[in-house]
């Protein structure tokens, strides 16, 4: 029984540190869509209104998202929605490396004005790793 209880406390560590970092990426973009969205134009994927749609929508979908990872009824949605964020950022971050793009990543407030590509995508690796865990456990729990 030990030994159950030491995993549920990871799974919940993990699952904190994912709604933690979802949440630290949401608010600074809500406060600020404007300088959000000069982010996600500098990707050179989007333009013209989709740029400012996604400016206005994914930091909320973040938000939500993050806070679904502790409600019991929809945590495995909201891990899966967070796995399939995570895939879609490490392939705009992966092509915007290989495209020789020296951006601002737009992922939370605190970085800086160029991105350390194989940072980003080590991170992002780090949290779809950790969304996978979170999504299997709650599965393999029904919760």
């Amino acid at each position: 029984m030990g030994k159950m209880k030491c995993v549920n406390c990871i799974v919940l560590l993990v699952r904190l540190v994912l709604v933690a970092a979802f949440l630290l990426a949401a608010i600074p973009k809500i406060e600020d869509p404007v300088a959000f969205a000069v982010s996600v134009e500098s990707y050179r994927i989007l333009t013209g209104q989709a740029v400012l749609w996604v400016a206005l929508v994914l930091p909320w979908l973040e938000l939500v998202i993050g806070l679904g990872m502790l409600v019991p009824k929809i945590r495995r949605a909201s891990s899966l929605l967070i796995i399939l964020l995570l895939f879609i950022f490490i392939g705009l971050h992966a092509s915007a490396w290989i495209r020789g793009l020296d951006i601002s990543c737009g992922c939370y407030a605190t970085e800086g004005l160029s991105s350390n590509y194989f940072l980003l995508i080590s991170r992002n690796c780090a949290l779809l790793i950790a969304a996978v865990f979170v999504f299997a456990r709650d599965w393999r729990n029904h919760a």
